[in-house]
């Protein structure tokens, strides 16, 4: 499907690798779908904006290969798919595997990072001063917290290394 500009894909089967393999000419994306579920050998040459839900199993990971698949990415959004999929936000478990080497989009493009319902697990931690420390060209780093009452706790996030030095926290 070479003319798709944007899609946005919610899978509950277990083998979306087909569809996927068609929107690698993507420019817009929005997933909600496990890492489990692909291979990793797709790669996302047009895509500047993504949007990936954390309610899914090994949301992180997919994560990890979007980043390492798509090097134009300029807007990364994490947050949830529905209204109701705030309550199942599942951190982080076990360990987050940091890509072994920066991916292309994070030395060159990013700009833009966004992360909805961010609670300060450990391993977001890991994952939010990976994305600060390496990626150069960024200029927004916006967060909102899991818990309203918990939004003061995010200015712990003003003390991380950032590769750019134009790049504004902002916290709602």
């Amino acid at each position: 499907m070479p003319e798709v500009v944007e899609a946005k894909v919610v899978f509950i089967y277990s083998n979306p690798e087909k569809l996927m393999r068609s929107l690698t000419s993507v420019k817009r994306l929005s997933l909600c779908l496990s890492a489990s579920m692909l291979q990793h050998n797709i790669g996302f040459y047009q895509l500047v904006h993504l949007e990936l839900c954390g309610c899914r199993p090994k949301w992180w990971d997919l994560l990890t290969w979007m980043l390492e698949s798509s090097p134009k990415l300029q807007v990364l959004k994490l947050n949830k798919c529905e209204e109701r999929c705030y309550r199942f936000i599942k951190p982080i478990e076990g360990c987050w595997r940091q890509p072994s080497s920066v991916p292309k989009c994070l030395l060159l493009h990013l700009n833009t990072f966004e992360w909805k319902y961010y609670n300060r697990r450990q391993e977001e931690k890991k994952l939010v001063a990976y994305i600060l420390e390496n990626t150069r060209h960024l200029k927004i780093a916006a967060f909102t917290a899991w818990k309203l009452k918990e939004l003061w706790k995010l200015k712990e996030l003003v003390s991380l290394p950032r590769a750019s030095s134009s790049c504004q926290l902002l916290f709602d």
